[in-house]
């Protein structure tokens, strides 16, 4: 999102205020016991300073002081337990709230907001950015509020007490601590903490594709290089995050100076205006009453990195929504036909989503027409990087062509409802997610009310479930954390019978073999075909294996189109064999 379009501080306050409106009252209640909380410190503080000068020059009550000090300590001790309760179920409850709206947001953005954001970015807003929202609730508006309703409480009730010739100095400490040193340079620390986090996206970003890559990173040796790389990306956060901490370490010297300043002030002008007891009692709580300015300083510092997350989020719930519902529910007794007709797509900018610019278009497919009959299987093939992947999300409405039109039966698939389309055209990748729970639990994701009789018969037809029934829990078994139980070839085919259970009219394969041997694999193209009459099947794939069993085989290269047809035709003249460079990919 550009600047020009970029929230103003006002529209992401009021964003904010707006989704956190429950929790507004024990906020409120939160504040008072704050202000409750920073009185009772200076009652505190001020009846042990003036007790202790009174009995040590002679005076009696040390009990009575005793007691008192007890008594206070005990208030203040209820009182900051209270604040900090009501505080910090105000921050959760809002950490709720703001958490709840996002993904509600996002929901009906999905998969595109996701396929065409970099990796990292969304899962920093969905955890820092909204954690860094939290300190608003728990640190800083009881903090700011309670500074000035204390601190302008405080110096009145002094000045009418011991006359203004004494506090006078310390006032204007007092206005300069609140009304100036907080502010300073914040808008020089809110710009350079944009530009932090913005780094900081691009470190979460360059190490979530270098985690994810890794087998990638590691075979074409670029392994220093990518930490050559992370390292210029972090130096560059330290770079970007030193004004913000200086600033701060400003502050907290200038509050420090002028709460010495209030002191010895009260102390040289009421040297002879008052008594020991009460200048020892007025002196400790200047002291004390600097501690509302430490909090807004705190929450100043705090405030930049929150006030900078929020807009992030702002800007994402914003994203305008790229695929937008049909009118129609699709329909399907069997198989349709599937068209693609003169597609072309380019991916847009980053910004669209991320609010970053840095990524340049880029051009996946270019003229793209083939048709996949109703019930037949074709098969995509095509090196890494050539579109295949892209032309079936296009099948799916993960966004729209650029050009072209996709359609099924001979209608565009932009008509239909996309709940309809999704049931109705099912897919099975290479990158697959289990739940952690148990194998039946996974399954029934797709279809709840399934029976244990279509979950075993969803299973042969994926070729597991011979190996389902050899361990001791059977359904039960559970996958564990990131499905360490089962291997990569038993979890993309727990995600196969996942699919089938869905009653698919279109099955799209999407590397759907990349951890099965050869014999597996072709017996599952097998099984498919026999157990599935009448569905479209569409595969996609880098490798030739297997291709003669399809019925159309389309060849992709670079975004275009550049051979299609019978496999039989295609192999047996070797045009496919020379098209595609079957010594460079088999």
């Amino acid at each position: 999102m550009s600047e020009a379009n970029s929230p103003t501080l006002r529209e992401v306050l009021a964003w904010l205020l707006g989704i956190t409106k429950p929790v507004h009252s024990p906020l409120l209640v939160s504040t008072a016991l704050r202000v409750i909380s920073l009185s009772l410190d200076l009652a505190l503080f001020a009846t042990a300073a003036g007790g202790v000068i009174r009995v040590n020059n002679g005076g009696d009550g040390l009990s009575k002081l005793v007691a008192t000090l007890v008594v206070l300590s005990l208030a203040k001790a209820l009182a900051f337990y209270g604040e900090q309760f009501t505080g910090h179920f105000v921050a959760f409850k809002a950490l709720e709230l703001l958490r709840g709206h996002v993904f509600a947001t996002m929901w009906p953005k999905a998969p595109y907001i996701v396929s065409h954001s970099r990796s990292g970015d969304l899962l920093t807003s969905l955890t820092r950015d909204v954690d860094r929202i939290e300190v608003v609730y728990a640190h800083t508006f009881a903090p700011v509020v309670s500074a000035y309703i204390v601190g302008a409480g405080a110096v009145a009730m002094a000045g009418f007490w011991v006359g203004w010739g004494v506090v006078w100095i310390a006032a204007i400490c007092l206005a300069v601590s609140l009304l100036v040193v907080p502010y300073l340079g914040t808008r020089t620390a809110m710009a350079r903490t944009r530009d932090t986090l913005a780094q900081r996206r691009n470190l979460t970003h360059h190490v979530s594709d270098t985690i994810h890559g890794l087998d990638e990173v590691l075979g074409y040796g670029r392994g220093v290089q990518r930490l050559e790389e992370m390292d210029e990306l972090g130096a560059a956060v330290a770079q970007r995050a030193v004004a913000p901490r200086d600033l701060m370490a400003i502050r907290r010297g200038a509050n420090v100076t002028l709460s010495v300043v209030a002191a010895m002030s009260i102390v040289v002008l009421g040297w002879e205006e008052l008594t020991a007891p009460a200048l020892a009692a007025l002196a400790a709580a200047s002291l004390r009453i600097f501690e509302g300015p430490r909090g807004i300083e705190d929450a100043t510092g705090y405030l930049d990195h929150s006030l900078a997350a929020a807009r992030r989020l702002w800007e994402i719930c914003h994203a305008p929504q790229k695929v937008s519902d049909g009118s129609e529910v699709l329909v399907l007794d069997k198989g349709p036909e599937v068209r693609f007709g003169a597609v072309s797509y380019v991916y847009p900018t980053g910004g669209e989503v991320s609010g970053s610019s840095e990524v340049a278009p880029v051009k996946a497919l270019e003229d793209v027409s083939f048709t996949v009959s109703a019930g037949t299987h074709a098969v995509i093939v095509g090196r890494s990087g050539s579109g295949k992947s892209t032309l079936v999300q296009l099948l799916q409405r993960y966004d729209d062509p650029t050009l072209g039109a996709v359609s099924v039966d001979g209608h565009k698939i932009g008509a239909f409802t996309l709940d309809s389309l999704r049931r109705s055209v099912v897919s099975v990748s290479q990158k697959n997610q289990l739940l952690q729970g148990s194998i039946a639990e996974n399954l029934r994701l797709a279809t709840p009310q399934a029976s244990d009789a279509q979950l075993w018969r969803a299973l042969d037809i994926a070729g597991l479930a011979d190996e389902i029934r050899a361990m001791p829990e059977g359904l039960d078994t559970h996958v564990g954390r990131s499905s360490v139980a089962l291997s990569g070839g038993q979890v993309q085919r727990l995600c196969l019978a996942r699919a089938v259970l869905m009653d698919p009219k279109v099955l799209i394969l999407d590397e759907f073999t990349a951890n099965l041997n050869v014999e597996l694999e072709v017996q599952i193209r097998s099984t498919l075909r026999s157990a599935l009459p009448g569905v479209t099947i569409i595969e996609v794939t880098h490798r030739l294996q297997g291709v003669e069993l399809a019925d159309i085989v389309v060849v992709l290269d670079r975004g275009r189109l550049i051979a299609s047809g019978p496999p039989s035709q295609l192999l047996d003249g070797g045009d496919l064999g020379d098209i595609y460079r079957l010594d460079e990919v088999g």
